[in-house]
């Protein structure tokens, strides 16, 4: 550009001098202003051609990219800043083609990943307008191959149950799971995840089907539950024969025999009737009338009453600790059992002469039952599973004790769990343990 201005300046210029020059001399001034006007227009058309080749080539640049270009096509005839701008184009848009390659391929993982997935997947902003939906969702729902994006979640799924687990989700800012039940057909149980994005500018939601999993679940219950009922009336014949045959028999072997088989005959039906209270437990087959608004202090001294004569066999005593005037809504022959539980397991484990404490106090809006003891305590590899059933800390010494079940501290689990509360525990090797029952209160 400064090429042809400071042309035309010489030109104008030039033009000037030469019709002072020839004023008197018309034939030359003709002559003269049409070399000149020929010049210039020369000069203007090979700098127009110029600059329209630099134009097309930066066309060419944005349009197909950089790296379409063979390196030795440049204009060589172009002004020095359009040759740096078309440099500085090639740099961006080659960066930028690099930066759209990525994204592509990307999104085609992502892709892939998504439809592959066996779970139903929905991505949408924080108006809960779809974005993505991959096709287990699209089958789930029967949306077939319709335009997603002009959807929200609930007319995509119908679903006021989703759109508030998504909404409590946002609000909280915080990933949110839950379980789910549709009737598609048949029922059909899912687990539902909620997951805001960063800032909240959307969320994702993942739904994974567990319905044969919660079937089989069903079913293991049933089983456990109908077998043990079963077993529950054969266990008290035996039971009962034996101790009418301990009372007749004279020989000293034969009554040896007879009090083994009693002996078994009764850790068989504290197994079945622990089997039976979890699988009532499990199945939620528990009265809601029988929840109702109990003194805590009474029922902390019914369970020492029920512990008393196994803790002075060994001379342990047991110190409580709970305010007259705590009164909470609870099952309360079911936290009677579950404190009996722990209580037992701490006078089991305790030395002689030692102590247990009992106590129950308010903290955070939850009641908490907190069993301690001095005991033997229990290393750290064991605390995640102690509460499963049939767990055992030490099972040489499990075997020895005929009435444990091993199912005690998991029917404490399952307690707490009907009351929305958690059972946890604290222990260290030699120094004993803190057992804890934490439940909601209610309103």
């Amino acid at each position: 550009m400064f090429v042809l201005g400071f042309t035309f300046l010489g030109f104008s210029a030039l033009l000037i001098i030469f019709t002072i020059a020839f004023i008197n001399s018309p034939a030359l001034l003709i002559l003269f202003l049409c070399v000149y006007f020929a010049v210039l227009f020369f000069v203007i058309y090979k700098f127009s051609k110029s600059l329209s080749a630099s134009f097309r080539r930066l066309a060419k640049i944005v349009q197909f990219g950089a790296s379409l270009l063979p390196e030795n096509e440049i204009a060589e005839s172009a002004p020095t800043d359009i040759k740096s701008l078309e440099k500085a184009m090639k740099v961006i848009t080659k960066e930028v083609t690099n930066r759209l390659g990525q994204a592509q391929s990307e999104r085609s993982r992502l892709e892939a990943i998504l439809n592959g997935m066996s779970e139903a997947v929905f991505a949408m902003d924080s108006s809960l307008k779809l974005h993505l939906v991959n096709p287990k969702a699209r089958e789930l729902f029967n949306l077939g191959s319709s335009d997603v994006g002009a959807k929200t979640l609930l007319e995509a799924t119908r679903s006021t149950v989703l759109v508030d687990i998504v909404k409590k989700a946002i609000n909280a800012g915080t990933p949110l799971e839950t379980e789910l039940t549709f009737r598609f057909g048949a029922e059909q149980h899912f687990l539902v995840y909620a997951t805001p994005l960063n800032n909240n500018v959307g969320v994702v939601l993942v739904l994974q089907d567990v319905t044969r999993l919660v079937k089989l679940e069903r079913v293991r219950k049933d089983f456990v539950a109908n077998v043990s009922h079963e077993l529950r009336t054969p266990i008290q014949l035996i039971k009962g024969f034996s101790e009418t045959l301990l009372d007749s028999v004279k020989g000293k072997q034969d009554k040896h025999f007879i009090e083994i088989i009693h002996k078994n005959a009764g850790t068989m039906e504290n197994l079945t009737n622990d089997l039976l209270i979890l699988a009532d437990l499990e199945n939620n087959a528990v009265n809601t009338r029988d929840l109702e608004e109990l003194s805590i202090a009474a029922l902390i001294n019914e369970v020492v009453f029920s512990v008393e004569p196994k803790a002075n066999k060994k001379n342990i005593e047991i110190i409580t600790d709970c305010k007259e005037d705590l009164s909470v809504k609870l099952y309360g022959s079911l936290i009677i059992q579950a404190l009996i539980n722990l209580a037992d397991n701490s006078i089991k484990y305790s030395k002689e002469k030692s102590k247990i404490w009992v106590s129950a106090f308010t903290e955070n809006q939850e009641l908490i039952f907190e069993v301690r003891d001095k005991g033997a305590g229990i290393s750290s590899e064991h605390l995640g599973r102690i509460f499963e059933r049939f767990y055992r800390v030490d099972r040489a010494r499990s075997r020895d004790d005929q009435q444990s079940t091993g199912l005690g501290l998991s029917i404490v689990r399952h307690i707490a769990l009907l009351h929305k509360g958690n059972a946890e525990v604290e222990s260290h090797v030699g120094e004993g343990s803190v057992f804890r029952i934490k439940i909601p209160i209610l309103n």
